[in-house]
C-alpha cells in the first residue's frame, strides 16, 4: 500500500487530478437525452448506424457490459478517453520541448475549456473522436523519423477517428498539408510505411464502409446531401456560432486565439515544424466550419478535434512569447477565466435543479417512464393478447430518454410475465416524420392497429404534437399529468396519454410538430 506521503505526491500529480474530476463529472452528471440516444444505439449492436459511425455505440456497449446502464457504465468509454487525450498531449508537448509547467497548463486547460471538459464526461462521438485525433497526430510526428511501427499506430488512430465521427476527414487535409511542407515526410513517401499506415486506417474504417453499402449510403447521404439540402446564406448561423464559440472556448482563450493563431502561422512560415504541424491538424476544420455557418447550423461541438490541437499551440505560445509580455492584470484575469470554470466542476450535480426547455433534457425521466409503464397494467390495452402495446415520444431525444428508464424500470422491477418488459419505443416516426436511428430499428408501419402509450414531457410547449397524435389514431385520453419535484422545485411535467388503433404513419398532412 502507498504511505501517506507517497499518497500525497500522487494526489498532487496534475494527470491525476484531472482524471479525478472527468470521473467526478461521469458518475454525478445526470444523463442526458443525447447520451440515452446513444445508449440505444448499443442495444442494437451493428457495423455503423445511420447519423454517426459506431464508435460511441461500441463504447457504451463495453461500459454498460461492466459497470451496467447508468451513467457509470454509459460514460466508462468517455472517462477512459479523456484521460487518453490528456496524456497523448503531454506526450506531445514533450517532444516539443515544452517544459512540466507547460504540460501543466494543458492538464488545466482539459478541465477549464468547456468544449473539452464535455469530452471528459459526455458519451458522444467526440471523447473517442479527440483521443483518437491527438493519437494519430502524435504517432504521425513520431513517424517522421521513419519508424514503420509508428506508421501503423497512425494508421490504426486514424482509423478509430473516422469510426468515430465523419469529422475526421480533416486529417487527411492535415496529413497532406504536412507531406508538402515537411521535408522528413516528403521524404517517407518512398517507404512503405505511409501506404500501410492508408491501408491499415482503410481496414480499420471497413465497418462503416459496409454498413453504408448495406443501407444505400444512408449515412453518408445524410451527412452530406441532407445537411446541404437545406443550406441558404444569412448571418443568423455566423453569428450565433461566434457568440457559442467564445464560451466553448472559455473568454480567456477566445480573447488570445486570434493572436497565438498569428504567432503560430508566423512560426510554422519560418520554418517552425512544431507550429507547422499544429496548424496543419488545428485550423482547416475551424476555418471550413466558420465558412459554412454563412449557410447551415453549424453545431457547438463540431470544433472540438481541432481546439485540442489548438490549445497544444496555445501552450506552445503562452512558454515561448506571450507569458513575458503579458501585463499582471490580463494575466489575472486569464486565470480567473481558467480557474472559474474549474471551480464550478464540483457544483455540476446542481443542474438537476434545472427546469430543461427545448430540445435535451436530463432529469425525471425515471419518474415518467415508471408512470408509462403502469398504465399498460392498468388498462385494456393490447387486446388480443398478441397485439403488443407500444411506447413512443414526439421525438428522438424523449424517445431515447423513454426507453433508457424503460429498461432501467423493468430490470429494477422484473415483470412475472417474462414477455410483458421490452415491448418498442418509437419517436416521430409514429407520425410519418424521419427519426434518425429509431427509422432503422423499428417499423412503425408494423404498428398499425396496435395500442400504444404516448409521453409528452414539456406539454406547455408543444400544444400542436397533440394535435398531430390525434391524426395517427382512432382515440387519445390524457390519463396521468407527472410533476417531477427536486428540493420542493417543479423541474419537469410530462403527460401521459393512452393512444387506441395506430392508423399508420401516413395520414392527412397537418403542420409541423412541437420541439
Amino acid at each position: 500500500m502507498l504511505s501517506m506521503n507517497r499518497l500525497g505526491v500522487v494526489i498532487r500529480q496534475p494527470m491525476f487530478l484531472a482524471a479525478l474530476a472527468s470521473a467526478w463529472l461521469c458518475l454525478s452528471l445526470p444523463v442526458v437525452a443525447q447520451e440515452a440516444y446513444y445508449w440505444s444505439y448499443a442495444q442494437h449492436p451493428a457495423l455503423s448506424y445511420f447519423d454517426h459511425p459506431p464508435m460511441v455505440a461500441w463504447l457504451i456497449w463495453l461500459g454498460t457490459q461492466l459497470f451496467g446502464d447508468g451513467a457509470a457504465g454509459i460514460r466508462f468509454g468517455t472517462w477512459l478517453c479523456g484521460v487518453a487525450t490528456s496524456a497523448i498531449g503531454v506526450a506531445l508537448l514533450r517532444e516539443f520541448g515544452v517544459d512540466r509547467a507547460g504540460r501543466n497548463l494543458w492538464l488545466l486547460l482539459g478541465i477549464a475549456v468547456p468544449a473539452m471538459v464535455a469530452t471528459r464526461w459526455l458519451a458522444n462521438p467526440d471523447p473517442p473522436l479527440v483521443a483518437a485525433w491527438m493519437a494519430t497526430v502524435y504517432a504521425l510526428w513520431r513517424a517522421r523519423a521513419g519508424s514503420l511501427g509508428a506508421w501503423l499506430i497512425a494508421g490504426v488512430a486514424a482509423g478509430i477517428t473516422l469510426l468515430s465521427k465523419y469529422t475526421a476527414a480533416f486529417l487527411a487535409v492535415g496529413g497532406v498539408l504536412v507531406l508538402v511542407f515537411d521535408p522528413m515526410m516528403r521524404r517517407q513517401l518512398l517507404r512503405p510505411g505511409p501506404w500501410l499506415a492508408v491501408l491499415v486506417a482503410a481496414v480499420v474504417f471497413l465497418p462503416v464502409i459496409v454498413w453504408n453499402v448495406q443501407h444505400d449510403f444512408a449515412s453518408f447521404k445524410f451527412q452530406t446531401e441532407g445537411r446541404l439540402a437545406k443550406a441558404h446564406f444569412g448571418l443568423h448561423w455566423f453569428v450565433q456560432m461566434a457568440g457559442i464559440q467564445f464560451g466553448m472556448i472559455n473568454p480567456a482563450v477566445a480573447v488570445a486565439l486570434p493572436f497565438l493563431v498569428a504567432w503560430s502561422v508566423r512560426r510554422a512560415l519560418a520554418h517552425d515544424l512544431r507550429l507547422l504541424w499544429l496548424m496543419a491538424f488545428g485550423l482547416p476544420l475551424p476555418l471550413y466550419l466558420a465558412f459554412n455557418s454563412f449557410w447551415i447550423q453549424v453545431k457547438a461541438n463540431w470544433f472540438t478535434p481541432a481546439y485540442a490541437i489548438l490549445l497544444v499551440a496555445a501552450v506552445v505560445w503562452w512558454q515561448e512569447h506571450a507569458k513575458e509580455r503579458v501585463g499582471p492584470r490580463l494575466r489575472r484575469a486569464a486565470t480567473v477565466a481558467l480557474v472559474g470554470v474549474v471551480a464550478l466542476l464540483p457544483l455540476a450535480p446542481a443542474i438537476r435543479l434545472i427546469r430543461p426547455g427545448a430540445g435535451t433534457s436530463w432529469i425525471g425521466w425515471q419518474e415518467i417512464a415508471a408512470a408509462a409503464e403502469t398504465w399498460e397494467d392498468r388498462t385494456d390495452l393490447a387486446q388480443p393478447p398478441d397485439n403488443d402495446v407500444f411506447f413512443f415520444a414526439a421525438n428522438y431525444r424523449d424517445a431515447a430518454q423513454l426507453a433508457h428508464s424503460l429498461a432501467l424500470h423493468w430490470r429494477e422491477h422484473p415483470h412475472a410475465d417474462p414477455q410483458a418488459a421490452g415491448q418498442p419505443v418509437l419517436a416521430q416516426n409514429v407520425l410519418g416524420d424521419p427519426a434518425l436511428q429509431f427509422d432503422q430499428w423499428t417499423d412503425a408501419r408494423a404498428q398499425i392497429g396496435r395500442d400504444a402509450i404516448f409521453v409528452l414531457p414539456r406539454p406547455e410547449q408543444r400544444e400542436i404534437v397533440l394535435e398531430r397524435v390525434r391524426q395517427h389514431f382512432r382515440s387519445i385520453e390524457r390519463v396521468e399529468d407527472v410533476e417531477v419535484r427536486r428540493l420542493g422545485c417543479q423541474v419537469m411535467t410530462a403527460h401521459i396519454y393512452v393512444c387506441r388503433g395506430y392508423l399508420g404513419p401516413k395520414v392527412a398532412a397537418v403542420s409541423p410538430g412541437g420541439r
